[in-house]
């Protein structure tokens, strides 16, 4: 019993070192709920422990044997009760996503996953260049065009099959006028990939586009970007002449990120608690990628609506940066290059995105089209081309739902939509004919 006692003291205090130095001696991890709460349980394990060691001293071994008896079971109780809850209450997120040193993570090559839930039930494959959709030669065809989509999770396609994201709609629907837009057989590639924004598309448009050579460049712009953008610049690295080279998705092992990931995942009671200590600490007003990608965050959307008092001119610049530099790329290998915006259910009506929507915004909220304004006079400014599709998503009168009711992303008939407007502008600024 006593070397049982000695090696939970040894054990408590070593961790409990380890613990704060991994946050002061690594950069980027922050001291908010999930050390505080590792840190109070292994002080309670120090504690009682030592307790435990001064009643052994005086030989009252029953009742330390009673006292590690109860602890233990009371402790075994509450991980069955929350790993339980955590299993019926805390979504199963099924992802393709790996780490990745340049753009913070990227789907892998030939590979599928099954995704389910209340409300979708799917097969997600990636081709044999990590895109999602069939295999794809990679020198181009004589005689086709290849339209390259970038993008997040919208583009992506999250919710329904590969074959009904709106790049796949797309290229089926310019396909099947094959002869009547100059005789060309497309190709529409689905580079979207989950919580991407503009500065890790233009790096992966970097290290893809020498290989794909495409003729046109989409950048499905989504609003959600705007601070996902800022989180992953904060964790950049730059070069010598002050641009970002990259995003590393994994930089070191961190206890204190392995128990929020722990309790994010699946222990239900204990991602409440640090929840709770996250307000407490101000950890949850940080813009980190957790914050921003991982939990829902009213601050994501809160640019949309009309009582937002924030001055966002530092955030649209970044964002616009990185829109530049995929603009150039494109210039400078000819390639056209489009950006497009379109809404997230909460800019539609009050029909759509019904019970998530509750999660990012406030009750009473009114919507604002600035954003929408500031992005239109940014594409004019420096002669872009932009498709906003925010008036085709208003005018829907279908009785189909353009999206999930929880999850915020389009349904297959949302994907329709967005496939539908981007055909029309395409084929009438792009792929006329010139004879």
């Amino acid at each position: 019993m006593k070397k049982t006692i000695l090696a939970s003291l040894i054990i408590s205090i070593i961790l409990i070192i380890i613990f704060i130095y991994d946050k002061v001696m690594v950069p980027h991890v922050g001291f908010g709920a999930a050390p505080i709460f590792a840190i109070f349980v292994l002080v309670c394990l120090f504690l009682f422990s030592f307790i435990s060691l001064i009643l052994y001293q005086k030989n009252k071994r029953q009742a330390i044997a009673n006292m590690w008896l109860s602890v233990a079971s009371l402790f075994l109780t509450y991980l069955i009760v929350d790993l339980g809850m955590g299993f019926f209450f805390i979504p199963r997120l099924s992802s393709l996503l790996i780490p990745d040193q340049f753009v913070h993570h990227k789907i892998p090559p030939n590979t599928y996953i099954k995704i389910e839930n209340s409300e979708f039930n799917y097969i997600q494959r990636s081709n044999n260049v990590g895109l999602r959709g069939p295999d794809i030669q990679l020198t181009e065809k004589p005689g086709a065009y290849r339209i390259l989509m970038l993008g997040d999770s919208f583009t992506m396609g999250e919710g329904v099959n590969d074959d009904l994201t709106f790049s796949a709609l797309l290229e089926e629907s310019l396909n099947g006028k094959n002869g009547t837009i100059n005789g060309k057989n497309f190709e529409v590639l689905n580079a979207g990939v989950d919580s991407y924004c503009p500065i890790l598309s233009f790096i992966q448009l970097t290290k893809i586009a020498p290989t794909l050579e495409p003729d046109l460049v989409v950048l499905n712009l989504d609003m959600t970007d705007l601070i996902q953008e800022i989180a992953y610049r904060n964790v950049a690295t730059f070069g010598p002449d002050g641009d970002i080279t990259g995003v590393v998705g994994r930089k070191y092992f961190s206890p204190n990120t392995l128990v929020r990931k722990l309790a994010d995942n699946y222990l239900y009671m204990t991602r409440l608690i640090i929840a709770y200590l996250d307000k407490w600490t101000h950890e949850s007003n940080k813009i980190t990628i957790r914050n921003t990608v991982i939990l829902a965050n009213r601050e994501i959307l809160a640019h949309t609506l009309s009582g937002d008092k924030t001055d966002r001119g530092e955030q649209w610049q970044n964002i616009f940066n990185s829109i530049m530099k995929i603009k150039r790329y494109c210039d400078d290998d000819n390639i056209n290059f489009l950006l497009t915006i379109y809404p997230i259910g909460h800019q539609v009506n009050e029909r759509e995105w019904v019970t998530g929507r509750s999660l990012f915004i406030p009750e009473g909220s009114l919507i604002s089209d600035k954003s929408v304004h500031v992005i239109e006079d940014f594409a004019v400014a420096n002669n872009i081309e932009l498709l906003n599709v925010f008036p085709a998503f208003r005018s829907y009168k279908g009785a189909a739902p353009l999206y999930f009711s929880y999850n915020m992303h389009w349904t297959a008939t949302g994907h329709k939509m967005m496939a539908r407007e981007l055909e029309r502008f395409i084929e009438a600024t792009y792929l006329h004919d010139s004879n």
